[in-house]
């Protein structure tokens, strides 16, 4: 292949993927610079977790599941995220080797970070104002739910991309994002039911959770005489619940937008939002992931401090090298 024909091949792929050399790189830089901090906030939490397990999961449930949304989102910055930068930094994807891995890679532990937050959500919400349900039977209130919920998500992935059987035509897009997604999405039933219960059900039940458990503490908060022991219960789950909020609206923030343009693709206009989703919203995710282990440190002052420790170290440390190289 000769220069002219690789460089025509190139921009038809550019064209092909609605993504721009300079956006690619603006896109690729940010996941960078934010990424490499998260990472660091990551490890120094998992450390901790470790160090203090008996304080921060023997003694306390409600960090179990906020652990295991740490560990996906975790898994999607180290393992996921080289594919996407790799994507951004070509213009396109090497092989269609690499595009079933990619998509079920992606697909699933997406998927799975936000099952977990609306589990998270719903558990919280019992936790603060019924937290006798779980605690007299945590076998079945708790630890079989959120192993559930771990499970599902992983098998829906298995069957819907990997074992799903694709039409004969069926070909993988290597100039788009996750190279235009698996082939389930074409197939109604599966399409339909993804959309329907790996999507739109978990999001709306976040949202009607976290607006629940915000009316409620409203109206504590403004009731007339509230009882000691109520305003107690709510300054003791003050963090609790701040981090949850804080968790759950960078969860919304990154499927609310696609709930609204797959309906408007259903109902109105098929190519609504086309270089919005290329641009924007396929990078999204990233974002709540980097973000989520400084959210989880609203309610871990523990290793909140010890963050704070390392990090003083770590600017101390550039500052000093800074310093000898000038």
């Amino acid at each position: 292949m000769n220069n002219q024909t690789y460089n025509t091949s190139l921009a038809s792929e550019e064209i092909s993927s609605g993504i721009s050399l300079m956006q690619r790189i603006i896109t690729m830089s940010l996941l960078i610079a934010f990424g490499i901090p998260s990472l660091i906030c990551f490890l120094v939490i998992f450390y901790y977790f470790i160090r203090l397990r008996k304080t921060l999961l023997f003694d306390r449930i409600n960090h179990h599941v906020i652990l295991c949304i740490l560990i996906s989102d975790f898994l999607l910055v180290t393992t996921e995220l080289p594919f996407s930068l790799n994507y951004l930094s070509l213009g396109y994807v090497q092989s269609t080797k690499i595009c079933l891995f990619w998509a079920f890679w992606d697909y699933y532990l997406e998927t799975n970070t936000l099952f977990l937050t609306m589990y998270a959500a719903i558990e919280r919400y019992i936790l603060i104002f019924h937290k006798e349900c779980i605690m007299k039977n945590k076998l079945f209130f708790h630890y079989i739910p959120l192993g559930f919920v771990c499970f599902y998500t992983f098998g829906t992935k298995v069957y819907l991309v990997p074992l799903f059987p694709c039409k004969p035509n069926y070909s993988y897009d290597l100039a788009a994002f996750v190279c235009g997604g698996p082939c389930y999405l074409d197939a109604v039933i599966q399409g339909v039911y993804d959309t329907i219960v790996n999507v739109m059900l978990p999001t709306c039940a976040l949202l009607i959770f976290n607006l629940l458990m915000i009316s409620r503490v409203i109206s504590y908060k403004y009731k007339v005489s509230p009882s000691a022991q109520v305003s107690n219960k709510l300054k003791k789950s003050r963090r609790m619940i701040l981090q949850l909020l804080a968790i759950s609206l960078m969860t919304l923030i990154t499927w609310m937008p696609w709930i609204f343009i797959i309906l408007v693709h259903d109902f109105y206009d098929p190519s609504f939002g086309e270089q919005f989703i290329n641009i924007f919203l396929h990078y999204l995710p990233y974002f709540t992931s980097f973000a989520s282990p400084f959210l989880v440190l609203i309610n871990l002052p523990k290793i909140r401090a010890e963050f704070k420790k390392v990090m003083r170290q770590l600017m101390t440390t550039l500052h000093i090298l800074n310093s000898t190289q000038v």
